[in-house]
Formats: structure tokens, sequence, C-alpha cells
């Protein structure tokens, strides 16, 4: 049996993208490469008739594709040399499912994000567009290289004018918005079809109604949380939804006339409360409330460094009816919903549903099940379809993971886990690490995570829950507002005080703790109102939510919803609620984990956090990386991935198993 190490995460194939075409299923799988510190994508086919699989393209960088007729698929790739440009360029290939090689099918001077064909001669596609450059696309040789050459000396400044100013991974905004065009292949022009300050939020495009919706809004000076969705009809985009405040997620079409949409308006649980389900009459713009007792998370956020890719799927219609996933505890459940308001357990996956789709009647969908990496599955039988790990993973010491359900003081069930260590002897006692998920509004479940895999095959137990605050409950599960670092601590410590109550073998005096972006903020809290661990790996944190407020790209109406009050409201309930506050108490040796473009949880909470520790002498460190941002530890560059993995390691064994 092989050991889990850390660079397993290079064995797996990453599959994403699902799509379903005649006899066939798409879909691209996706590999890390060590050497090279990058991922390699291509596209494969499923024939659903004579059940196998073969790979359609030999890019490396192939991917966000679709089907342009039963024969052809168009995708995003790269052929040859890329070669630097300031100017934006998406190149579209094309190529036959039967054989032959990819062809350049379309090339558009835009940062495109998502297209769909409406024939051989038009699209609509949605990408960047920031108004002060957006003249390069009209501009052609020398204009155009003199008009680049001119934008040189603005490198030197940033002009910002309105927040969000940066966002995670990306670089100073610049007043950037997501447009959406449409493009005419013949005469090679594309006309912008929304407003200069307003934003896409999401677009879709029903084949069966030949209507294109998108859902944004306009805005200066502040992006705010509330939206409309918009129907294109000809080159304009009419508002379908009422003028009233509301937060609009996904739709579907469901009649010449309405789509069934999910959303809130935020006002009882903030900007993480559970939606419902309406019926929106496009005529009248009026909306139905069809699912009034629904209190479901919607969602599919079960936490694992074993994906890439996006973790979403439209709905999907089905005899008259909805199906759409839900997040029930830590597994998935695709629900159905009729027109009437009546919602039925469609298919219980017991699995982490990363996509899924409607195909000829059958759904299909990608799964990580329990202690298994990903693969393709008839969800209706729940069997695989595919082998990319399944095999792979039998010959490596994969450690099961134990669940429990247990009453917190409050009397709350929680879902705690424990993973125990290769070679598990019941007489020993073992050094454990607390892992606590992101979020807050994410869950753990007992799908295989790399590093909780790793620590286990290290000689570690590894235990978590999903404390409240967690995803895969109610709205009021999922309600911290005003309480970070008070129940949700709370529940961890009891989960804690449970395990070591269930588990003997635990060694009480060297036990670590771990935590990525709500993950660090707890780890950070913890450390300063408890001694009971011996190490700690704070990563992507926050310290202190008034510098949190002004740094993150979401701070400025995150922190005021998650907290309860701004620095001028209440700068002592922010300040309470705050790990910094603490510092001064903390004797745990603490490693801090930051990333340089992390505009989510910048490195000025990291900052913060390990100079305290210093001044007050405790033993810390600060590891900081370029090129990553809030990402790292899931889809981070491979070599940057292990090396975080082993300075958290490297850490914990010097302090509990030195």
């Amino acid at each position: 049996m092989n050991k889990i190490g850390i660079d397993f995460f290079k064995e797996v194939d990453f599959i994403s993208q699902l799509k379903g075409q005649g006899d066939f299923l798409s879909y691209v799988v996706s590999r890390a490469e060590i050497e090279k510190n990058d991922y390699t994508s291509s596209i494969y086919l499923y024939d659903i008739k004579n059940k196998n699989h073969r790979r359609l393209t030999s890019g490396k960088k192939d991917g966000a594709y679709l089907w342009l007729d039963d024969e052809n698929i168009v995708f995003r790739g790269q052929r040859g040399e890329v070669k630097e440009s300031k100017a934006p360029e998406t190149v579209f290939y094309k190529i036959n499912i039967r054989g032959g090689e990819a062809e350049v099918y379309l090339t558009l001077p835009y940062a495109v994000q998502k297209i769909v064909f409406l024939n051989d001669k038009e699209c609509l596609f949605t990408a960047a567009y920031v108004k002060a450059t957006d003249k390069i696309k009209a501009l052609k040789g020398h204009e155009k290289e003199d008009y680049l050459k001119s934008l040189e000396d603005e490198e030197d400044y940033e002009v910002i004018e309105e927040i969000p100013f940066w966002f995670n991974g990306d670089t100073y905004l610049r007043g950037k918005r997501t447009a959406l065009y449409h493009y005419d292949t013949e005469t090679q022009k594309a006309v912008k079809l929304t407003e200069d300050q307003f934003d896409v939020q999401r677009f879709t495009y029903d084949e069966a109604y030949q209507t294109a919706y998108v859902s944004g809004e306009t805005f200066e000076g502040m992006a705010g949380l509330y939206n409309h969705i918009y129907e294109l009809k000809g080159n304009q985009l009419v508002q379908i939804t009422p003028a009233e405040d509301f937060s609009y997620g996904e739709w579907i079409q469901v009649s010449e006339n309405e789509l069934v949409v999910n959303g809130s308006d935020l006002k009882e649980y903030g900007i993480n409360e559970n939606g419902k389900f309406y019926l929106l009459n496009k005529s009248d713009q009026s909306l139905k409330l069809l699912t009034p007792e629904f209190n479901q998370a919607i969602s599919n956020a079960i936490g694992s460094d074993l994906r890439i890719g996006n973790i979403y799927s439209d709905y999907q219609k089905l005899d008259n009816k909805v199906v759409f996933p839900v997040l029930d505890h830590f597994t998935n459940k695709l629900l159905s919903l009729d027109l009437e308001g009546n919602i039925e357990t469609f298919i219980d996956t017991k699995a982490s549903l990363d996509e899924f789709i409607c195909h000829q009647g059958v759904f299909y969908g990608i799964c990580l099940t329990k202690d298994g990496a990903q693969e393709i599955y008839n969800l209706k039988e729940m069997t695989p379809l595919s082998d990319y790990n399944t095999s792979l993973l039998s010959e490596y010491d994969v450690r099961p993971s134990e669940h429990f359900v247990f009453k917190n003081r409050a009397g709350i069930e929680i879902d705690g886990f424990v993973i125990k260590p290769s070679n598990f002897d019941d007489k020993q006692k073992y050094p454990t690490i607390l892992d606590v998920h992101g979020g807050p509004k994410t869950v753990y479940g007992d799908v295989l995570y790399h590093e909780m895999q790793y620590w286990a095959n290290e000689g570690y137990i590894v235990i978590f829950c999903n404390p409240r605050g967690s995803d895969g409950g109610d709205s009021d599960f999922s309600d911290i507002r005003g309480k970070y670092g008070t129940i949700d601590y709370e529940d961890i410590m009891d989960f804690v005080d449970e395990t070591l109550r269930r588990y003997h073998f635990i060694d009480v005096d060297k036990m670590g703790v771990t935590g990525g972006s709500y993950g660090g903020f707890m780890t950070n809290w913890i450390i300063g109102h408890t001694d009971r661990f011996k190490a700690a790996a704070s990563q992507r944190s926050i310290a202190n939510w008034t510098g949190f407020f002004g740094t993150s790209d979401i701070g400025y109406y995150f922190a005021p919803d998650q907290v309860g009050a701004t620095p001028w409201s209440d700068i002592e309930k922010v300040w309470q609620q705050s790990p910094l506050k603490y510092a001064d108490q903390v004797t745990t040796p603490t490693l801090f984990i930051h990333s340089k473009e992390d505009y989510r949880c910048n490195i000025p909470e990291g900052y913060q956090m390990f100079t305290a520790l210093k001044f007050h002498g405790v033993d810390s460190k600060l590891v900081l990386f370029r090129g990553e941002n809030h990402e790292l530890s899931r889809s981070g560059k491979p070599k940057h991935r292990i090396r975080r993995l082993k300075e958290i390691t490297d850490w914990m064994d010097q302090y509990l198993k030195g």
C-alpha cells in the first residue's frame, strides 16, 4: 500500500465541465504538472452507447468549450507559441468529434468569459470591459500600436474611483465591468449591449425559447448587493423583475412567459440567507412565492482540495419540474420543484455533487464520494461511468473518516469527523491536528481531502467539524452575524472535548490547529482564547475587522454584514470580534501563511497578527507566496501547493512530534 505523499495531488485527475450532446457526454480532465509548475487540460468524450472514453483534443490548455452541433465542439485553447500582448484576445478552435485536427474557428479581441452561438453567423458573449481602454478594439495597425504605447505611462499610476477597487487574484479594477456583446462573424463587428456602468453577474441562453437573460446592476462609486434580471430583446436589455431591492441568484425558463428564480431580499439573515423559489412573470414583472417554507442551502460547497474549477451547475428541467441541488448537512441531494411549489427528493447522492446535467432524460454528475476522488456517475443509479481515480486510490493508504453527531452545550446537533493515522494502534497516543473550514458558510464532509490524508499518513489524527455558521442547514444554523468567536468557538471547543471523550488515543498535550480564510480567523481567535493547542497554522486569515473592511475586495459589505457593525456605528463591537484584540494573550507558536495577490483576506491581516505575536515574544513565522491568491491551497501552482503543505507540516512536526 503506497503512502499518500505531499505531492499526491499530481496523480489525481480533476474532472469538470460536464455536458451532453447526442450519444456523447463531454468533459475536461485537468492534471497537475509539478516540473512545469502548472496544470494541463484536455477535452474528453464518453460514448454512452458503447461505454468508452477517449481523449478528443491534444492541446495542453483546452477547455471552456461548447457543442456547436452534434458533430463539432468549439473550445478555448492554446496552440503554438503564445505572444505577450497588452491587448486582450481569445482564440476559439473547432474540432470534429469523429477525428481530425482542431482549427481556428473564431478570434475575438476580448477577454471572453462565456460565449453562446446563436447560429453559424452570430454569437453572444460576455467579456471584461474597461471604458478607458476599450478604444483598442476599434484601432488597427500603427494606430493601435501607438495607443498601446501611450498606455505604458499609465502603468506607473493607479487611479481609483470606486469600490471594490480590486478583486482576489486580479489587479486594480480601474472601473472594470463584465459586459454583454453581440458578434457578427461575417462583418467581424461586436456590439456592446450593456451600458458602460452595467456589470453582468450571470448570463444564460435558453435554446428551447431562444432567449438570452442576464442579471446584474448599474453602479458608480460602489457595487451593491442587489440586482435585477433582464431579457435581451433585439439589441436591448429589458428589465423583467420588480423594482424592489432583491438579490437574484439562479433561474430557469419554464414557459414562454415565466421563469423560476431563486433569491432573497437579504433582510432577515443578510448575505448568507438561503434563497426561496419564485415564479417570475415577465409580462407584468410579478413574483409569486412558490416555497414559503423552504429553507435549505442551494449549494454544493463541500470542502476539498482535489477539484479544479467552479462547482456550479444550472438548474435542469424534467417533466415540467425544475431539478436543483441542495446541501443536506455534508452531502448533496437533487430536489424537484413543480410550479405549484411542491418539493420532493429526486436523487440522494450521499456524496459531493460537483456538477450535474440532465441529458436525454438521464441525470449524470461529477461526484466526490466517501473517501474517493472525482468520477462521472449515472446519478439515478449512483454507478460510476469512469475510472480516472478509483483504481489509483486502491493502491494508496486512504484513511477512512469516521463521522459522529453530538449535541453542543446549546443542545444543537453538530457533525464531527475523525481520521485515524496509518498503522493505527489503539494502545498508542497520537498527535492531532484540528482543521477548521473556511466560509464560514461552507462544510467539511467525508470526501477525500489531500492535506488531511497526508497528515494521517504522516502519523497524525485529523479532526474537523461543522459548527454553527456552516452550510448544510437552515438559515438560522448558518447565522453567526455579530457572534463571531462566540457560538462558533463554543461549538468547536465542544467538538474537541467530545472527540477527546470518544477517542482515548488522542494525545491531549500534542494538539495543533489550522484553517484558512474563516478557518484562519478562527485559528487566530482560538490561540487568543486557549492554550490547549501547542502549535497553530493560520492561513489567509482575518485578524482585524477594521482593516479587513477597507482592504478586502468584499470587506465593505461582508464585514458589516457578518460583524453586525461598522467601525463608525460601533467600533467596540468590531474590535470585540477581532482576533488581534486578544493577541497579547497568545502563547501558542503560530505559523502565518498568506498570498501576495490574495485580496480577499489581504496580507496586512497576517502582518498584524505576526507582528503582535513577535512583539509579545511568541514563536511565530510568516510565509508569503508570490503569484498566488486566496485559492493557493486548492488551485495554486503545484510547487507552491507543495511548499505550503510542507511549511504547515514541518511546523506541526516541530511542536507536536519534537
